[in-house]
């Protein structure tokens, strides 16, 4: 059963409760045709089509009730925890028998191109997940895809496996449980190639990253309708609803009539309501504007508006004048009459003033002497006479002047009386007509007061009035009082006006209303009557077409509800598509950070991750931010080889967020840039991480193999590694294995030692000597000491080797360095201090260049420094304080 199957009943479990019959029924139909439907897409209607002729063979008897549940159960009783063994025969390009022990943490498979380490893969995956990407890929069936082709035969691989508490088991075809045993080159690839940024091309991504590819394509090439492959009207029905069409305006309208009546009969409503008084809308029309029309409530109310319109504003009275300008008046009589009494003593004195004044004009002529008598005024300084004539009439006439001015006075207090008399007057005689206007009570008063002003015609009976005007101040302000009431009331009139115009304006639609309410229900009664005897005749002329098509109405209505059917689970599986993925990178934000910073550790610092975020809905992108920068589109800013680490990081964070017991890696360093392979092996074969698990590794990368074979200790070798090899055929095409052919290097060098190869042996300790320093100045720099190694380089390239042994000797030696102090000791030994000749120095070089004199090797020494390079390997692996 295909991947795509698998996922399709899984959809399906999960969304069981929320599907109809026919969803379920059409559901049965797919999967009894699953292959047929799978293998074709929305190009020409094709999967329509298939499907269309699904539903008219095999709709009716389409069972209604989902049996894939059990499908979903776990096909191993218990949890594989390891493979152990696999037993193939008669697959791919496997004819004979062939047994891979699978009994070591972690099995290195090598191979070039076509030796048939996919064969083994495709075995692994057939065995585990019960398909072959690759076979569904290219629409092949899996037996004619397994088929090997010298022997014409197929079978499928036999794989053992471990529980925890059984040996030796067969493992079952599982892909719920094993889908993520998996990394494939091609997943890594599908990840990367996509070349749109679109929501859509974002899912592809998903979709290709986690074994999703074809289920992607499936749930994604169902046709948008079926309504134009399946036959939802039915030919007699197509031909009756066409000739229908001549009379749809006719039914249109009869099909209206009950929400225009309802609408007719809800209006009216509304009207009753509001003139509950009434009985209908006639008897409302007649109290609105009375039977002729210029009569009802209108009336009535354009006749009250008439009337407050005539009301005008009135003028205040002047009251308050009144009162203050009568009393100032009687304070000019009051001030005349003590200026008048001030005047009376001086009246038979002013005469004298001339007197004083010649006095005064003549001072200057006269001197010391009286202008009037000659008399000497002053003698020895002494006043002569009894009164100085001048400064006597200085006095005097500063008396007569305060009399001058009171003299004026009384001429500007009776000018000021004068106006003032005639002004009051002024005023009190508009009183009366003020009072008129307001209406008020007592007009009468008022004119009796405006009467007795204008009968005040000497300054006694002025004053006598005046008088009477203050004890009038209540009659006064009463007058005042009204006023303003009177005012206020004209005021409130405009309120009332605007209120009976809205209530006019109300009167008015209301009528209107009932007028287009009568007309509709008039309309709809003669629409009816027209309606329906069009209708009658259509079906009088039609008889025999309406009984043909009534008779093909069950399968129409089949095809129909199918249809229905097919747009809401073609729905549901594109929702659960979408969500599928993105339910995978759930919760994995923080291990893709840390897997892929990991896979860069080699990189320049700026390409480092501060943040990463996967998608948790449909559109979203993968979002990252550099450690200074802000957040971008990972997948718009990243190189393709970044893009491939991202993926990587990403089914590494499922792997180990799944707790996968196992894992195999088919091929996936090949889709990854060479700089990056160094700190991929750091990743997967990281204990604490990837590498706490079982691996199985293909590569046809020579050099990565045996760069990942020497990344394990010595010492954890033999127990730890299994190495399997693929040769080139020479004879046929049979697919030849070779076991136990390690590239470790100390490995390989024991094995040349114990054969006699002793130069092949001091080649190999030199790689290893290399290997194993390259590792340590790793080590040393992933604890971030802050003193540097100094190496020489004679050229491009790596470090001189004894540069590199020498600076990391020297660093190791300082007093502050406290870590990998066991090595010390060995590299001391290999650098050859405390010897007088440098003889390892000298036997590493020889054994590694070959020369034209050749010359015989030490066999102790090569075994000393074979041993020594062994014990610096243990040394390096040793825990750190």
């Amino acid at each position: 059963m295909s991947k795509s199957q698998n996922e399709f009943k899984r959809f399906l479990v999960k969304s069981a409760q929320t599907l109809s019959e026919h969803e379920k029924k059409l559901a049965n139909l797919i999967l009894g045709a699953f292959e047929e439907v799978s293998a074709v897409g929305t190009a020409g209607g094709r999967r329509g089509r298939v499907l269309a002729k699904l539903i008219v063979d095999k709709g009716e008897a389409a069972s209604p009730v989902l049996e894939v549940a059990d499908d979903e159960a776990n096909a191993n009783d218990k949890e594989i925890v390891r493979l152990t063994k696999m037993e193939i025969e008669h697959f791919r390009g496997f004819s004979d028998k062939h047994t891979f022990e699978f009994n070591k943490p972690y099995t290195f498979i090598y191979g070039p191109n076509g030796t048939g380490k996919s064969s083994l893969c495709e075995a692994l995956e057939f065995g585990l997940l019960g398909s072959i990407h690759e076979a569904e890929s290219k629409r092949i069936s899996t037996s004619d895809y397994i088929r090997n082709a010298i022997s014409k035969r197929s079978a499928k691989p036999v794989l053992f496996g471990d529980t925890a508490s059984e040996k030796g088991i067969e493992v079952k075809a599982d892909p719920h449980s094993f889908e993520f045993c998996f990394i494939e080159k091609n997943r890594i690839d599908g990840f990367a190639r996509v070349a749109a940024n679109t929501p859509a091309a974002q899912q592809a991504r998903l979709a290709a990253l986690f074994g999703l590819e074809e289920f992607n394509a499936f749930a994604t090439q169902f046709n948008e309708s079926l309504y134009s492959y399946l036959d939802c009207v039915g030919e007699r029905g197509k031909d009756l609803a066409d000739r229908a069409k001549s009379i749809a305006g006719h039914q249109a309208v009869l099909n209206g009539l009950p929400l225009k009546a309802q609408a007719a009969e809800m209006r009216g409503s509304v009207l009753l309501e509001k003139y509950s008084e009434c009985e209908d809308l006639e008897e409302i029309k007649a109290t609105l504007i009375g039977f002729e029309g210029n009569g009802g409530k209108l009336k009535t109310n354009n006749i009250e508006i008439g009337r407050l319109q005539n009301l005008k504003m009135a003028d205040d009275p002047g009251t308050d004048e009144v009162l203050a300008e009568a009393d100032g008046l009687l304070r000019l009589i009051k001030e005349k009459a003590k200026l008048v009494e001030f005047l009376h003593k001086y009246k038979d004195q002013l005469s004298l003033r001339d007197l004083y004044s010649a006095i005064l004009s003549n001072r200057e002529r006269f001197g010391q002497e009286c202008p009037a008598c000659a008399s000497e005024l002053y003698r020895d300084g002494r006043l002569a006479v009894p009164v100085d004539p001048y400064n006597n009439a200085e006095q005097r006439l500063k008396e007569f002047d305060a009399a001058l001015m009171a003299e004026k006075r009384i001429k500007e207090i009776r000018e000021a009386l004068n106006g003032g008399w005639r002004d009051l007057l002024s005023k009190i005689a508009k009183l009366p007509a003020s009072a008129a206007i307001v209406g008020f009570a007592r007009a009468a008063e008022v004119s009796s007061l405006s009467a007795e002003a204008s009968e005040a015609k000497d300054a006694a009976s002025i004053e006598t009035f005046l008088r009477s005007v203050q004890i009038k101040c209540e009659l006064l302000q009463a007058l005042k009082d009204v006023t303003v009431t009177y005012n206020g009331s004209v005021e409130q009139s405009k309120i009332a006006i605007k209120r009976l115009e809205d209530d006019n304006l109300s009167i008015s639609k209301d009528v209107e209303e009932i007028v287009a309410i009568s007309t509709l229900i008039a309309d709809n009664a003669k629409s009816q009557a027209e309606a329906a005897h069009a209708i009658e005749k259509f079906k009088l002329d039609n008889q025999e077409l309406i009984k043909a098509a009534e008779a093909e109405k069950p399968g129409v209505a089949r095809n129909f509800s199918y249809s229905i059917a097919y747009a809401s689970l073609r729905e549901k599986l594109l929702a659960y598509n979408a969500g599928l993925s993105l339910s995978l990178a759930a919760d994995l934000n923080e291990k893709t950070l840390k897997f892929y910073n990991e896979i860069n550790k080699n990189d320049h610092p700026s390409d480092r991750l501060k943040s990463l975020r996967l998608p948790t809905a449909a559109g979203d992108r993968i979002e990252i931010a550099f450690e200074n920068g802000e957040s971008c589109d990972a997948l718009q800013v990243l190189s393709e080889g970044h893009i491939r680490c991202l993926g990587l990081a990403i089914l590494l964070a499922k792997v180990t967020t799944e707790r996968v017991p196992f894992l195999i890696f088919d091929d996936v360093v090949n889709s990854i840039d060479d700089e990056h392979r160094g700190a991929i092996i750091d990743l997967i074969l990281n204990p604490e991480e990837v590498g706490k698990r079982q691996l199985i590794v293909t590569t046809h990368g020579e050099d990565f193999v045996k760069r990942l074979e020497n990344a394990v200790p010595m010492r954890k070798y033999k127990e730890t590694v299994t190495r399997i090899d693929f040769l080139v055929p020479f004879a046929d095409k049979k697919i030849t294995v070779k076991l136990e052919s390690p590239r470790h290097y100390l490995t390989v060098a024991t094995r040349s030692y114990e054969e006699g190869r002793t130069r092949d042996a001091l080649s190999y300790v030199r790689k290893a000597f290399e290997e194993e320093l390259n590792r340590l100045w790793k080590k040393i720099a992933a604890r971030k000491l802050s003193a540097p190694i100094s190496v020489g380089m004679r050229g491009p390239g790596q470090p001189d080797l004894m540069s590199l042994a020498t600076g990391l000797h020297q660093f190791l030696g300082k007093p502050d360095v406290i870590v990998f102090q066991e090595v010390v000791p060995y590299l001391s030994e290999m650098l050859g201090y405390g010897e007088k000749h440098k003889l390892e120095w000298s036997y590493l070089n020889k054994g590694t260049h070959d020369e034209d004199r050749m010359e015989e090797f030490d066999a102790g020494i090569v075994r000393r420094m074979l041993e020594t390079v062994i014990k610096l390997d243990d040394a390096i692996e040793a825990p750190q304080v």
